[in-house]
């Protein structure tokens, strides 16, 4: 049996007809193969998908061992970075796609994502336009937290004309924000993209050790890339807008908070473990008054739920 070329790496956590969407539609590429004891055609790519179950309560686990694919059965939920980790360990392609559970592969995106990748040796991640259900654009990563684009960040000043030309966002617009922004409407570089869609070379990735585990759920890209970059500083990461996928979002989240939460959480944790104690206490003190007077704002227009949200997230930062 030969190597895979391409090693996908899916988790699953209580999303079973999602995740055989996902599957479906990844093998409805048709740039790919998945049967390594026999490639007929030599332009198709290699192909290994790797499962790891977060311990689902669903039918899950039961479904997936019909696929033709490699899976891990977890018998506790350990995150996303861990599971990861553990596919990361067994995968043998050199490159990776850290694929999310909740989205649909349109168009061959992964096998064209895999050949702008293979003919562009000066980077070391990309990533697909991403779209929501309705097919409107998706923000996609962004540029490493600073302190000057977390104030801009907490204090809404990124909101206002010119100010993302000025200052690199930590999460830059979509074209259908008020000031419309054409930051997701062609081919460029950026400092990190999300972990819905993430191309890398498997050669920049392993000394990384991949994903801090502190991390439970969103952010830990953010932290995999800036050491991904800090290895590799002449390497690229690039956002494309010729493949496309659909990423429905929030599919694993436990709560409404837990996506809220854990976007400050990330934050935070990226500053305590990259920069020093005065930025993160003085980025700490700035996320709780963000957290605060957005619960005030939301309170003002009625939006009670949102409101108290933002006031929990206040509290537990």
């Amino acid at each position: 049996m030969i190597n895979p070329v391409l090693s996908i790496i899916i988790i699953s956590y209580n999303t079973s007809k999602i995740t055989i969407d996902c599957l479906k539609s990844i093998f409805q590429d048709k740039g790919l193969t998945f049967d390594l004891n026999k490639i007929d055609n030599k332009n198709l790519v290699p192909t290994e998908i790797i499962v790891i179950d977060n311990n689902s309560s669903d039918d899950s686990v039961s479904k997936l061992k019909k696929i033709p694919i490699k899976l891990i059965e977890n018998k506790f939920n350990g995150g996303f970075g861990k599971a990861n980790n553990q596919g990361l360990k067994i995968a043998k392609g050199n490159y990776i796609l850290l694929l999310n559970s909740d989205t649909l592969i349109l168009h061959s995106a992964i096998s064209q994502s895999l050949n702008w990748l293979c003919s562009h040796p000066e980077v070391s991640v990309c990533t697909a336009q991403i779209l929501n259900k309705d097919k409107s654009i998706q923000a996609s990563g962004g540029f490493f937290p600073n302190l000057t684009n977390v104030i801009s960040w907490c204090l809404n000043l990124d909101d206002l004309p010119f100010v993302n030309k000025i200052i690199k966002p930590l999460h830059p617009h979509t074209p259908d924000f008020y000031t419309h922004d054409k930051f997701y409407l062609k081919d460029h570089q950026q400092d990190w993209v999300t972990g819905a869609f993430m191309m890398i070379r498997n050669s920049h990735l392993k000394p990384t050790n991949g994903f801090d585990e502190n991390y439970f759920m969103y952010g830990e890209e953010v932290e995999l890339s800036y050491r991904i970059k800090k290895n590799n500083p002449e390497n690229q990461t690039w956002y494309l807008i010729g493949p496309q996928i659909i990423h429905l979002g929030g599919a694993s989240a436990k709560n409404k908070i837990d996506p809220i939460l854990n976007e400050y959480l990330g934050i935070l944790t990226f500053f305590k473990k990259h920069k020093n104690q005065l930025q993160y206490k003085f980025v700490k003190h700035l996320l709780k008054f963000n957290a605060l007077s957005r619960s005030v704002i939301y309170s003002l227009r009625g939006n009670k739920i949102t409101a108290s949200l933002y006031l929990q997230t206040c509290s537990k930062i």
